[in-house]
């Protein structure tokens, strides 16, 4: 994170004349011209509403400005959030064990709430993958739901905490704090980070619903889990949508499509994943559920790499 008071002209005006803008283009119908060459002096500090102005006629984000700022690195809170959301795309334990490193770091340095909220849902990542003792992992996942049960919206940080901890509660209610999940990440429709979420939902649900042998519920969540797989290309999910599919039409008695985990098979082939073919043709059923008796040690580095 970065000091409040580090100065922001200087880096201004240098991506300002890399870019080649005058200063006139910049400060446009926002502000005088005399202003903006004193923010760019550091005499002064602009408004939010000038500052988001002044990005935009340099076509650059927020997130970027902060990042060339702090000489092109993460502050480490960022660090710590950004490898946090990147366990939903490859969860092991070096992983989650280097964002507890870091967490911890960081907390002895100054309160934060939402690392600690991220320390305790990495720590009951850390007991499912290395003891796959889910009620010993409900204990750190309770420690964080005391502080989101009381919220009354969640934005995408919140989200994320959610989604790591679903497994906290039973099949109904987390298909209910997935309704609700959707919802809300509808309304993020230009977000690639709302869409990893989106998936990250309908693949916890359908764990906790296939455990619970709610076929027909984990049908609806399925399916749309299907949809959204092929809609933004995400394979391995695509393929693990089809073996749960066909896992519940099965139990449901339902013979209507026929073939849905030899396709499963076939992407994987297609993939060279040849150890989440074996793990399908062994134990479709508990497929790449982190919740059941699974051999995690097999499948913790193919989670979600695509």
């Amino acid at each position: 994170m970065l000091d409040i008071n580090v100065p922001i002209g200087s880096t201004l005006k240098k991506i300002r004349e890399n870019k080649g803008y005058t200063q006139q283009e910049i400060s446009d119908h926002k502000m005088a011209r005399s202003t903006y060459t004193k923010v760019e002096s550091n005499d002064i500090t602009p408004t939010l509403s000038k500052y988001l102005a002044i990005l935009d006629h340099m076509d650059m984000s927020h997130e970027e400005f902060i990042f060339i700022l702090n000489d092109r690195k993460l502050g480490e809170k960022e660090t710590i959030l950004h490898l946090f959301k990147q366990l939903e795309k490859n969860l092991t334990r070096e992983s989650v064990n280097q964002i507890i490193n870091k967490g911890e770091t960081l907390v002895k340095e100054r309160y934060d709430q939402l690392t600690l909220d991220i320390l305790n849902a990495c720590r009951g990542y850390a007991v499912l993958l290395a003891e796959q003792d889910l009620t010993k992992a409900k204990g750190y996942a309770q420690n964080v739901w005391k502080r989101m049960e009381n919220l009354d919206s969640w934005y995408l940080a919140e989200l994320h905490i959610i989604n790591s901890i679903l497994y906290l509660f039973d099949s109904n209610t987390a298909a209910l704090f997935t309704d609700r999940a959707l919802e809300t990440l509808a309304q993020y429709p230009h977000f690639e980070e709302a869409t990893t979420l989106k998936i990250n939902f309908l693949l916890h649900v359908t764990n906790l619903l296939l455990l619970d042998k709610k076929y027909e519920q984990a049908l609806f969540y399925i399916k749309q889990l299907e949809e959204e797989s092929v809609r933004t290309e995400s394979h391995i999910m695509w393929a693990i949508a089809l073996v749960r599919k066909e896992v519940c039409m099965t139990k449901t008695g339902d013979v209507s499509e026929p073939g849905l985990i030899d396709r499963a098979i076939a992407i994987f082939d297609s993939l060279n994943k040849q150890n989440l073919k074996e793990l399908v043709i062994k134990d479709p059923e508990n497929f790449f559920n982190l919740y059941s008796n699974y051999p995690i040690d097999k499948i913790e580095a193919e989670i979600l790499a695509h």
